[in-house]
């Protein structure tokens, strides 16, 4: 009989393959793709250059179609408003673009899929939410697009800067759990589209993306920023765990937090100056604990202050995070051995 390797619950600190494409330092506060500061990109680079260089470091920006395709466009016109949720519509989504197994394709077949996908996504969640196929204006860049197609309106130059801005830190993250997710389906040699369907139902989890939008919830608790400390004293009283704080890799400051909070204030003064009390109080109340500051605790400001509504946040996080995927997925299928672990029995006999 086979000895099986002992590993940590969630697999924690485990290595299960190598990676190009990024990492993210815990200890430090930092991470980056592929060598480059990704916190600092996001204040200095395109979506599309960075969408580029995480998906296969090429020196031309990724610019794709965002048009959807014809045959989802009628299932789009048929349901109407509310008759299609955003998981079934990536399904589709990979379906109609007549996405085929990796396996059975080249490199620059997988390219194409990833670029077509990644550009294709937002159009599909703002259809979604509209209740109605939304034409993309490919003279707009990627982000400003999204937003324009998701209000209906033309967004403000400051929401565009910092949606953008958020797009660039969430195009990848380490091997969380959806990018984890997103390369074992690869592993099995399934299309693209099922790659990514696979790491956004990930997504969708409390304990994952989904964590995003609870933020509101605490701020609306909160109400004013003299009211924060009292606030959150309460709730660790309560033992009721503080959203915004925590993570399962940083030690030090999450970095995408400090660009967040900058970008946050010109959006939102008033939410802004909440998150912020919030953040204060929680450095000194958790103390100790080495629960640091995380990304929520601004983005959520952030996408708020766009106009992005609730129950809109985890869409958003997926189309920021969808050139990720793509690029683990497409890193994995050069790989031929199926992920594949084993599990210790402790039933019965």
């Amino acid at each position: 009989m086979r000895e099986l390797i002992e590993v940590p619950r969630g697999l924690a600190d485990v290595a299960v393959t190598a990676t190009t494409i990024g990492d993210v330092v815990g200890d430090e506060g930092y991470y980056h793709y592929r060598g480059r500061n990704a916190a600092e990109l996001a204040s200095t680079a395109t979506w599309e250059e960075v969408a580029a260089l995480v998906l296969d470091e090429s020196p031309e920006p990724l610019v794709g179609d965002r048009s959807l395709p014809p045959a989802l466009v009628a299932v789009l016109e048929r349901v109407g408003p509310g008759g299609l949720d955003l998981r079934t519509g990536l399904s589709l989504l990979g379906a109609t673009l007549g996405c085929r197994p990796l396996i059975d394709l080249t490199p620059p077949e997988r390219r194409a899929d990833a670029v077509r996908l990644t550009s294709a996504f937002p159009t599909l969640v703002a259809s979604i939410h509209r209740g109605r196929p939304v034409e993309p204006d490919p003279s707009r860049g990627h982000v400003a697009d999204y937003l324009r197609m998701l209000l209906g309106t033309e967004p403000r130059p400051e929401a565009v800067t910092a949606l953008e801005a958020y797009f660039v830190l969430t195009i990848d993250h380490g091997f969380n759990n959806s990018t984890f997710t997103t390369r074992v389906v690869a592993s099995t040699g399934a299309d693209l589209g099922a790659c990514v369907v696979a790491g956004f139902t990930a997504l969708t989890g409390p304990r994952h993306g989904a964590a995003l939008e609870r933020m509101l919830d605490m701020f609306d608790g909160i109400g004013e920023a003299g009211n924060a400390e009292d606030w959150m004293r309460n709730e660790i009283a309560s033992r009721r765990r503080l959203q915004g704080f925590g993570h399962s890799v940083y030690r030090a400051p999450d970095p995408r937090g400090e660009v967040m909070r900058a970008v946050s204030a010109p959006l939102a003064p008033e939410r802004h100056a909440v998150a912020l009390a919030a953040e204060e109080a929680g450095i000194r109340l958790l103390a100790g604990r080495r629960l640091v500051p995380n990304v929520d605790l601004h983005a959520a400001v952030v996408l708020e202050g766009c106009g992005i509504p609730r129950g809109w946040f985890g869409a958003t996080f997926a189309a920021a995070r969808m050139i990720g995927w793509c690029a683990h997925a497409l890193e994995q299928a050069t790989d031929s051995k199926i992920i594949r672990p084993a599990a210790h029995y402790v039933g019965p006999l």
